[in-house]
């Protein structure tokens, strides 16, 4: 995990399986995809803009579905690419595992600058999981977890937090464990796009987050204080690490058809790659800043 430089989250597509509740898409988005040559355009754009490490999360929508103009998979081609640049620090994947067979986790494992596999799981019980997701997400995702860590691959849990699944805490860390993952990441939804149609009245309140750090605390052996600066955690066996809100120069989110916003949670553009440059960009997010940052890139 990079602690300074850059990270960003990179959604190369809408396409997904699934109609998840907490969805930030609203459905309405153009299905039009870059092609592959579009995306190693852009990569040419931003590796070139920025000196110190950078930490990128490929994502979408399921980036295992992107496919543009015949090729498919086209997602390991451009991550191979990312491998290729010197600044690349660390390279991750969010995925629901939708569309992950033994072909993908060979790719995956060839990948010389792949730190970790984040795969997308609400909740250690089975319906409460596949309620918020789609029937059938739980099972599929427990068999291929399993496959990806028997590979040797490094995979941890993101789980987003509301009013439906808070209560998971404790279940999720323990299973994380069971499976021999590297630990669960935790968020708060944020009602956007579908989410804000069919969870607005989700958000967890002040009384369930605090809650929420208590289990946290539990779970990690520390104590409740120590986690009140942060938004978001990484609970990793008998340790929590916390993250800040991250946005600023140090950050953004990347979406499918190149539009840049400060954060996939403030969907305000801030300009369009590869036409407007990376330069350009990095002026309007407030300048490149080489100060560190702690941002888990949760989104899926």
């Amino acid at each position: 995990m990079t602690m300074g430089g850059f990270g960003f989250q990179w959604h190369i597509t809408w396409r997904c399986p699934g109609r998840c509740a907490h969805c930030y898409q609203s459905g309405t988005e153009s299905a039009a995809e870059l092609t592959v040559k579009e995306l190693l355009r852009i990569a040419d754009h931003i590796m070139g803009a920025i000196p110190g490490p950078v930490t990128i999360n490929i994502t979408g929508g399921e980036p295992l579905l992107y496919q543009n103009q015949g090729v498919s998979r086209g997602v390991f081609e451009l991550m191979k690419y990312l491998s290729t640049f010197d600044n690349l620090d660390e390279l991750n994947i969010i995925t629901s595992t939708a569309g992950m067979d033994q072909d993908a986790i060979l790719e995956l494992k060839a990948l010389p600058k792949l730190a970790y596999v984040k795969v997308s799981l609400e909740s250690g019980d089975r319906e409460l999981n596949d309620d918020i997701r789609w029937r059938g997400h739980y099972e599929m995702t427990l068999g291929n977890i399993r496959e990806l860590t028997k590979a040797g691959l490094q995979v941890i849990i993101m789980t987003t937090l509301s009013k439906r699944n808070y209560q998971s805490v404790a279940g999720l860390c323990a299973l994380a464990k069971n499976l021999g993952t590297s630990g669960v990441i935790f968020e708060r939804f944020v009602p956007l796009g579908r989410g804000a149609v069919g969870m607005c009245d989700s958000v967890l309140t002040a009384m369930e987050w605090r809650e929420v750090l208590g289990a946290i605390a539990y779970a990690a052996g520390v104590v409740v204080g120590e986690l009140l600066p942060y938004k978001a955690f990484w609970v990793d066996g008998t340790t929590a690490r916390g993250a800040p809100c991250c946005l600023g120069p140090g950050s953004m989110a990347l979406m499918p058809d190149g539009t840049v916003y400060p954060c996939r949670r403030v969907p305000i553009p801030v300009g369009k790659l590869p036409d407007d440059g990376m330069d350009r960009i990095l002026a309007t997010l407030g300048g490149y800043s080489s100060m560190p940052q702690k941002c888990f890139d949760f989104d899926f």
